[in-house]
């Protein structure tokens, strides 16, 4: 049988991870923003990192654990979990702010975000948020963060300043991943229930339009030069190619089965598709719009893809496995896969 999003989108995902590095690491998924202000699936601080020579970008991962109700601290070098700290009711999202300072984490059953100080390893705030919020996205100034709420359908914005909620926002059925724009003027939004990506105007906090894609959006990414989106169908097996100067849907692109992340290589040529029913990775070559190969990830359920900024390596985290593997992209394979416990694992926030 078929999984679809509506079952695990919000609904049952069950967390995400947080990687800590001093080394140059990145991804394009789920909550939080890459150094170019785009969205991406693993949040990258400079602080406590233990690398290691020999292990580029192997720094802490931070993960929130759905069963346990936990963030756990992870040192992927020695694959043990070094601490946990209680945060909300089933944390699903999770992102760092701008100063590294703070790590948020969206709590599906309780409605609301904590606020973990990594300094003190404690959470100092809760904030209040709309029903099952399972993300959580930083704009690109840092100043506001953004939670989806797949249970009222709708946008909590917070001012991070001074953890204030400053609006509540209606947007589609079921809302997901959200990425800016490098200037941060426009954000867009998967709705994944609504078969559609909402454009928000982020100067008013407003829905301007929205586009209709694939069965099931969820993850979503931005080109470099921001002039197309490549939206992941978790239902209808594709990708949806928007151009975002007409705000259309160009081409739809047949990849593996029930997509669900979506991430850039750094190189922006490339983007990678985690196939969660078929193990397996698409490649699409962003210069044809065609899928050039398939890889392997090592696990069951890959949902999320994180790379070394040299573009070599790939940290690939799955839903069931409990496992975060690494794909060397020279040779194509997986290289290692590190235990990560025994609950389900989802995705990356990356700043």
């Amino acid at each position: 049988m078929k999984i679809t999003r509506r079952m695990m989108c919000g609904v049952a995902s069950a967390s995400l991870i947080v990687f800590v590095s001093a080394g140059p690491v990145w991804a394009s998924h789920q909550s939080g923003n890459a150094p170019d202000g785009h969205r991406v699936g693993a949040a990258l601080t400079a602080s406590q990192s233990v690398v290691k020579p020999g292990h580029q970008g192997n720094g802490l991962f931070y993960m929130t654990n759905a069963s346990t109700d936990e963030l756990a601290i992870v040192d992927p070098v020695t694959e043990q979990i070094v601490k946990t700290i209680r945060v909300g009711k089933r944390p699903l999202g999770v992102t760092l702010t701008k100063d590294g300072r703070y790590v948020m984490t969206a709590n599906f059953d309780s409605s609301n975000v904590s606020v973990v100080d990594l300094k003190t390893l404690k959470v100092i705030r809760t904030v209040p948020a709309g029903i099952g919020p399972d993300g959580v996205t930083l704009t690109p100034d840092g100043r506001l963060a953004y939670v989806a709420n797949a249970g009222s359908n709708n946008l909590t914005v917070i001012r991070v300043k001074d953890w204030t909620v400053v609006k509540t926002l209606p947007v589609g059925k079921s809302p997901d991943n959200l990425v800016f724009t490098r200037d941060g003027k426009t954000a867009y939004l998967t709705n994944c229930d609504s078969n559609n990506v909402a454009v928000i105007d982020t100067a008013r906090i407003e829905v301007v339009q929205y586009i209709t894609v694939g069965t099931v959006p969820e993850g979503i990414v931005l080109t470099p030069d921001e002039a197309r989106a490549y939206v992941a169908n978790n239902v209808s097996d594709d990708v949806s190619v928007v151009d975002l100067g007409s705000r259309t849907v160009v081409k739809t692109i047949k990849v593996g089965n029930a997509p669900a992340g979506v991430s850039l290589a750094p190189d922006g040529r490339y983007v990678y598709v985690a196939n969660e029913l078929d193990n397996n990775i698409s490649v699409i070559d962003t210069t044809t719009d065609g899928v050039v190969k398939t890889l392997p990830t090592g696990g069951k359920f890959p949902v999320d893809i994180l790379f070394t900024d040299d573009g070599k390596r790939a940290f690939i985290s799955h839903r069931d496995s409990s496992t975060v593997t690494v794909l060397d992209l020279e040779t194509e394979k997986v290289v290692k896969s590190l235990w990560v416990g025994d609950s389900i694992y989802e995705g990356v926030a990356q700043r």
